[in-house]
């Protein structure tokens, strides 16, 4: 019974690697497409703290040249491997640390940080908006979302989406757009 649990998980592991390796448009090494497949979906997009969450977002969304080539340099530097290449425009890193998911856009104009929704996740987004964007202005709020114009360049925006339907429960995602 142990043989034939160990050859699903196995198997369920070499498809996610054969799926990340048939994306395309994908630039990832072997050995990142390895780490892939031995990160568990669930882990890969955990519940990850508030404060966490928050300084990822700066880290990668923020700081930084906001291009996609310099993000992804800096994502794989800090541990992070992409899930597979882009697709429909859009390309995730994860890692198995409970760091959240980071989602870049080709074109530049949004980046994002994503995990399961858990506590305390609201308030230090709300706080940490208030710190980064001063002149930001709320412009909706409909539960599901929030999105605030940053009062930084013309066009910037930033919001929190949640998502109880998603394909790892209820998801939190907190981006930065730009038009």
């Amino acid at each position: 019974m142990q043989g034939r649990a160990a050859l699903r998980v196995g198997l369920s592991a070499l498809s996610l690697a054969a799926l990340a390796a048939c994306s395309g448009d994908d630039d990832s090494t072997y050995a990142e497409r390895q780490e892939l497949a031995n990160t568990s979906p669930r882990v890969a997009v955990n519940k990850a703290e508030g404060s966490r969450l928050v300084q990822v977002f700066q880290q990668f969304c923020l700081e930084g040249a906001a291009d996609p080539a310099s993000r992804s340099a800096r994502l794989r530097a800090a541990g992070y491997v992409p899930a597979g290449g882009w697709r429909r425009g859009m390309r995730d890193f994860v890692t198995n640390d409970r760091r959240p998911l980071v989602r870049l856009t080709r074109d530049g104009r949004s980046c994002a940080v994503g995990a399961r929704a858990s506590t305390g996740q609201t308030v230090a987004i709300h706080a940490a908006i208030g710190t980064w964007f001063p002149q930001a202005a709320k412009v909706r709020n409909s539960g599901a979302s929030e999105i605030w114009v940053t009062g930084r360049r013309p066009g910037e925006g930033i919001g929190i989406t949640r998502n109880p339907l998603g394909p790892h429960d209820n998801e939190i995602i907190l981006a930065l757009m730009q038009r």
